[in-house]
C-alpha cells in the first residue's frame, strides 16, 4: 500500500495554535480561527440573520431568551390587510427597547459597522453610522424583512443591498437546509431570468458573413471573420475603478472582448447604444482598422483621465518623505505649504530638522507626490477635512485595505466569479475574455497580440509574459493592480493577501518578489515559494 504525504502551509496562524499529534479538528482554536476569517472575508450574511441579530439585542432588553412574536403568518397577514400595521408596531417597540439602551445601542451600531467596513463601495463602508442613522436603518430592516419596503433613493438602499446577500462580491449564510434549498431554487430562477435578458433581442449584437460554403470558409482561420470578430475588443469599459497609491489618483479600465459579451459572465445593462454602435455597419469585417481605433479610443480615455491628476495632498498636511534620491531627505518629516506646480511638485517644509538641514536648507524643498507619504493621524485631523471626512480618516487608521488604497469602483457590469483571462496592454488598459481566449497557442493569432504584455486568469495563473518585470509598481504579473481586479471581480484571498501586504509592508513584498527565482511559476499565485525563505 502506498503511503502519501501531505505537507500543509499556513500564514498568520500562531505556532502554538497548531498542536502535535492526531487531534479532533472540530475542537481546535484554529478551525474557529480559519472559519471567523473565512466568514469575514467572504460573507456579509442576508436580511434575516440581521432581523434575529435584531431580536436578540431585544431579548436582552427583556432580559429574555424567547421572543413572542404577533406576526407568526405573513401570508394570512397579507390577505387579511393587517400586516402593515403589525410591522409598524413591531418596528417601533424594536427601535424603543433597543435604541434607548446605550449599550444595545452601541452594539448593534458595532455590528453593522463591522459589517459594513467589507464593502467595496466607498458609499456603504464610509458612511458614519450615527445614532439617527442607525435608527433609521433598523427601521428599514424590519420594513424589509417583511417585504414592506420602499426603494428610499438613498444611502439606506445600499445599506439594505448589502445586507440582503445581493451587494457584489459577497456571499450570503442559510441557517437551514430547506433555506439552502430555496435559496439554490431562488438563485437558478435569477439566473435563468438573467440568462434570458441577455439574450433577449434588444442586448443582442449581430454580426453576418455571407458565403456559399460556411464549411471550406471555417477551415482558413485567418479569413473566418465570425471567428475573429470574437477576439476584437469592445472600446465601452466593462469595469472601471480609480485607486490611490502615494497620494497619486489612478484608473484602471477593463474592456471585453466581443466572445466574452456572449457568456452568462456579464450584466445585460452592458449592452448599450454605445456597446452596439460600436460594432455596427460592418466595422469588425476589417478586423485591423477595429483594433486601430479600438488603441486610439482607449488612449484618448487614457489620457483624458490621467491628464489630470487628482492628488489627496493639500496644504497644511504633514508628509513623510521617502524615495528621495538624496537620501538625507528620506524619513524626515515635513509640512505641505505651496500646493502642486505644473511639474507635479509640491512646496514641503520640513519638521525639526537636524543641525546640518537647518544651516543648508533655509528654504522650502520642492518634492513629487509619489516622494510624500501622508502622515494620518491627530495632526492631520484638521488639514485633512476638504479630502476626507472624518469616518474616512477612522478607516484609514484602522488599517482597511481597501480604504487605505482608495479603491472607488465607478461601474462593474461583469457578474460575480467569472471564468476569464486577463490581458494586459499596459497600465490601466485591460481586456477580459473567455476562459481559454487567450491561450498561448492562439495568442499569436489574436489582432491585439503586438500589444498584449501579460496574460493571467482568475486564479491568477500567469499565461504569458514578455515583461518580465519583477515589480510591484510596474506593469506585470506582480503589479498591483491585476490583484486589485482580483478582489474586486473574484474576491480571492490570494489577492487579499497581496493587498495587505502592499498596504502594511510593501519594502517586504518587493523583496521577496526580487529573490524569487520563479522555479514555481510567475505571480502572486506562487505566495508560499515566494516568502518561503523570508526569514532567511
Amino acid at each position: 500500500m502506498n503511503d502519501t504525504i501531505f505537507s500543509i502551509y499556513k500564514s498568520g496562524i500562531p505556532d502554538d495554535g497548531v498542536p502535535m499529534g492526531p487531534q479532533d479538528i472540530k475542537k481546535q482554536d484554529i478551525t474557529r480561527q480559519l472559519y471567523i476569517r473565512n466568514c469575514d472575508c467572504k460573507m456579509a450574511g442576508n436580511i434575516s440573520s440581521i432581523y434575529q441579530t435584531v431580536l436578540a439585542l431585544f431579548n436582552l432588553s427583556q432580559d429574555s431568551f424567547y421572543y413572542s412574536n404577533e406576526i407568526v403568518n405573513v401570508f394570512l397577514e397579507k390577505m387579511e390587510n393587517t400586516l402593515a400595521t403589525k410591522v409598524h408596531r413591531n418596528e417601533e417597540k424594536l427601535a424603543r427597547e433597543i435604541l434607548d439602551s446605550p449599550l444595545l445601542a452601541r452594539i448593534l451600531a458595532h455590528i453593522l459597522a463591522d459589517k459594513f467596513k467589507k464593502s467595496s463601495l466607498l458609499d456603504v463602508s464610509m458612511e458614519p453610522l450615527t445614532p439617527d442613522v442607525v435608527e433609521s436603518l433598523l427601521r428599514h430592516i424590519v420594513q424589509q424583512k417583511f417585504e414592506l419596503r420602499n426603494p428610499s433613493g438613498d444611502i439606506y438602499d445600499k445599506f439594505i443591498r448589502f445586507l440582503s446577500g445581493e451587494q457584489q462580491h459577497m456571499m450570503e449564510i442559510s441557517y437551514t437546509k430547506q433555506q439552502q434549498k430555496q435559496k439554490q431554487k431562488q438563485k437558478n430562477k435569477n439566473q435563468d431570468s438573467d440568462t434570458m435578458e441577455i439574450f433577449h433581442k434588444k442586448n443582442q449584437l449581430e454580426i453576418s458573413v455571407e458565403t456559399n460554403n460556411y464549411f471550406e470558409y471555417s477551415l482558413a482561420p485567418d479569413s473566418d471573420i465570425p471567428r475573429n470578430a470574437l477576439n476584437l475588443p469592445i472600446s465601452v469599459p466593462i469595469l472601471s475603478l480609480t485607486y490611490t497609491v502615494e497620494g497619486k489618483r489612478h484608473n484602471i479600465d477593463v474592456y471585453p472582448t466581443l466572445q466574452f459579451l456572449y457568456s452568462h459572465h456579464i450584466q445585460a445593462q452592458y449592452i448599450s447604444k454605445e456597446v452596439k454602435e460600436a460594432v455596427e455597419n460592418g466595422s469588425y469585417l476589417n478586423i485591423s482598422d477595429f483594433c486601430k481605433q479600438f488603441l486610439e479610443a482607449a488612449a484618448v480615455r487614457y489620457n483624458q483621465i490621467h491628464g489630470h491628476e487628482d492628488f489627496i495632498f493639500d496644504v497644511g498636511q504633514t508628509i513623510i518623505l521617502h524615495g528621495l534620491t538624496n537620501s538625507k531627505y528620506n524619513g524626515q518629516r515635513g509640512k505641505i505649504v505651496c500646493p502642486g506646480d505644473k511639474e507635479g511638485r509640491w512646496g514641503v517644509q520640513l519638521i525639526n530638522q537636524t543641525k546640518a538641514l537647518q544651516l543648508e536648507d533655509s528654504e522650502n524643498i520642492w518634492v513629487h507626490a509619489e516622494n510624500m507619504q501622508l502622515v494620518v493621524g491627530a495632526e492631520n485631523a484638521t488639514d485633512l477635512n476638504k479630502n476626507f471626512p472624518r469616518h474616512r480618516l477612522a478607516s484609514i487608521e484602522s488599517a482597511d485595505t481597501m480604504a487605505q488604497l482608495d479603491i472607488n469602483l465607478k461601474h462593474n457590469y461583469v457578474r460575480q466569479n467569472p471564468q476569464y483571462t486577463l490581458a494586459a496592454l499596459r497600465e490601466g488598459v485591460y481586456v477580459i475574455g473567455m476562459k481559454d481566449q487567450f491561450n498561448i497557442h492562439d495568442l499569436k493569432f489574436n489582432p491585439l497580440s503586438e500589444h498584449i504584455q501579460y496574460v493571467a486568469d482568475e486564479m491568477g495563473f500567469v499565461l504569458f509574459d514578455k515583461t518580465g518585470s519583477k515589480n510591484v509598481d510596474i506593469l506585470g504579473p506582480y503589479f498591483i493592480e491585476q490583484y486589485i481586479l482580483m478582489e474586486v471581480i473574484s474576491k480571492l484571498e490570494v489577492a487579499q493577501n497581496v493587498l495587505k501586504y502592499y498596504v502594511n509592508h510593501k519594502d517586504k513584498l518587493q523583496r521577496s518578489v526580487d529573490a524569487y527565482d520563479e522555479t514555481q511559476g510567475k505571480g502572486f499565485i506562487c505566495w508560499r515559494f515566494l516568502f518561503q525563505n523570508r526569514k532567511a
